[in-house]
């Protein structure tokens, strides 16, 4: 199993999921990445400045860059995403602590 940090960019300056016009698209995105997170392969995802970060694992890049390419984001053309592989991940054995608020 292979790790990767997923980068999303929207693609304007102008669009945010948070407008009135996107809510559906944010809640079929959302549902995308809870569907990832069900089966384990997405740990986490969130805001940052006209996208987001998220944390997954597949087997293959080939595999996640399809998994993106077939997201409500990606089919509405709204966002650009950078996907980058986590060499030789060191797993701590205590991620309730870097988790915790």
């Amino acid at each position: 199993m292979k790790y990767y940090l997923v980068e999303g960019k929207f693609k304007t300056f102008n669009f945010s999921l948070y407008d009135d016009e996107n809510k559906a698209l944010k809640e079929e995105f959302h549902d995308f990445l809870q569907a990832g997170m069900d089966r384990g392969d997405f740990l986490m995802f969130g805001d940052k400045a006209h996208g987001f970060l998220g944390l997954v694992r597949g087997n293959h890049l080939d595999e996640v860059l399809s998994e993106f390419e077939n997201d409500p984001l990606t089919l509405a053309d709204v966002v650009e995403y950078r996907i980058v592989e986590i060499e030789d991940a060191i797993l701590s054995n205590h991620p309730e602590k870097f988790l915790e608020k």
